[in-house]
């Protein structure tokens, strides 16, 4: 065998594309209005006979939508009716089966041959549903810059609490590496198709893109701690205890995939789970130390106005989808999305009523630091401040005429 045809064999065996009588569907996401219909498209690729011409498919049936239980293939595709009786989430249209003259059983592959029916009560409700999820995710993804542009133009991270920045860092890191495996890693991927068939993919490039960028911003912040001015702050022992035991519990997870103890999609789960803790403790540290100092200067109110802004429009496009699918499931089937998103709201009024309430009128020693509130300047711009108070309390208060 020369070397072409070798490597067109190996594709042929590989790839679903180049797979012999694939029987695929064009979209397998497909949106109907209640009371509406579509066309679903049914071809077959790569076919080796004639006869297949005129195979007879067999479909599923669901409650939520009608269409034919056969339909023939004719010029090499099969265009199925499909129409919207009740509101659903990913109801599944998939080829069961197939008959053709002359052959004892199936003579197609049909891995492919489905397609994802989802039945709206309202087209309106379904281009809010985009437009309040690409807000949130604006929200979220520039609520990192207002801490950081405070913190450049004070030239100072005083006020904001290492703890908080130290596990916000371990957080979106997980984070980050689980959605580049879910959505990269074909391994990865083979297995969650297996585990979950027929499901649509977990993480989508946006997913990707957030967690990417919410782990570089992190580490723009801590940067910033290492060369602006900063007290006597730094994080505390309960934290790094806290961070050690979350990166061992991924390290351990790691062996166990290595030696086939779990698969790899159960170490990309994991992964979540620091994630999940992350969230849990993160906003404590921060809040406490607002309680201490009595004081919010040097922790960006805008950063939490944009979290609370985007955690709210999260839940509320879970609350559109459940109404527009009639499906609720979200809430109490994955109790852990709608538990973290409510944390981060809770803390976030928290962190309001702190800044806008309870200290809003509290007046820090030393609070202008290049033009805006700072609470602690370095001790030795403080000790000199203090020196040039108490000298010039001894001086004569005539006014001292000074020429450029």
């Amino acid at each position: 065998m020369n070397l072409p045809v070798a490597i067109l064999a190996l594709l042929i065996s590989v790839s679903p594309i180049w797979s012999l009588n694939n029987a695929v569907v064009k979209q397998q996401e497909v949106e109907i209005v209640l009371g509406g219909q579509t066309v679903v498209n049914f071809q077959i690729r790569n076919h080796t006979s004639p006869t297949l011409n005129k195979t007879r498919i067999y479909l599923s049936q669901s409650p939520f939508i009608t269409h034919p239980e056969v339909v023939l293939v004719d010029n090499w595709h099969a265009n199925v009716t499909v129409l919207g009786d009740l509101p659903v989430a990913n109801a599944v249209l998939e080829a069961l089966n197939c008959t053709t003259d002359g052959e004892t059983s199936c003579p197609l592959d049909l891995h492919d041959a489905f397609a994802r029916i989802t039945v709206i009560r309202s087209r309106f409700l379904a281009v809010l549903i985009q437009i309040v999820g690409w807000t949130y995710f604006a929200a979220w993804s520039v609520s990192f810059y207002p801490q950081m542009y405070l913190n450049f133009k004070r030239k100072s991270v005083v006020g904001l609490n290492f703890d908080f920045l130290a596990l916000n860092l371990v957080g979106f890191g997980a984070y980050a590496i689980f959605n580049l495996l879910m959505y990269y890693n074909s391994h990865v991927k083979s297995i969650y198709s297996m585990e979950n068939p027929r499901s649509p993919p977990p993480v989508l490039l946006n997913d990707v893109v957030f967690a990417v960028h919410a782990f570089a911003a992190c580490f723009v912040t801590i940067l910033q701690c290492i060369f602006y001015e900063r007290d006597q702050q730094s994080v505390s022992t309960k934290c790094i205890i806290l961070i050690i035991l979350l990166i061992s519990f991924g390290f351990i997870s790691v062996v166990a995939t290595v030696l086939n103890k779990i698969t790899i999609l159960a170490f990309v789960t994991s992964l979540s789970y620091i994630k999940m803790a992350v969230t849990c403790c993160k906003y404590f540290p921060q809040a406490y130390f607002n309680y201490t100092r009595q004081s919010t200067v040097g922790w960006s109110i805008g950063n939490i106005l944009l979290d609370f802004t985007g955690g709210s429009l999260d839940i509320l496009q879970m609350i559109l989808q459940a109404i527009n699918v009639n499906d609720w499931s979200a809430f109490y089937a994955n109790p852990v999305k709608f538990g973290l998103g409510f944390v981060s709201i809770f803390f976030d009024i928290i962190f309001m009523i702190q800044h806008y309430v309870l200290y809003r009128d509290v007046e820090v020693p030393h609070n202008e630091y290049h033009g805006v509130d700072n609470p602690n300047p370095d001790p030795s711009v403080r000790d000199a401040e203090s020196y040039n108070v108490d000298n010039e309390s001894m001086e004569s208060t005539d006014p001292i005429i000074v020429n450029d």
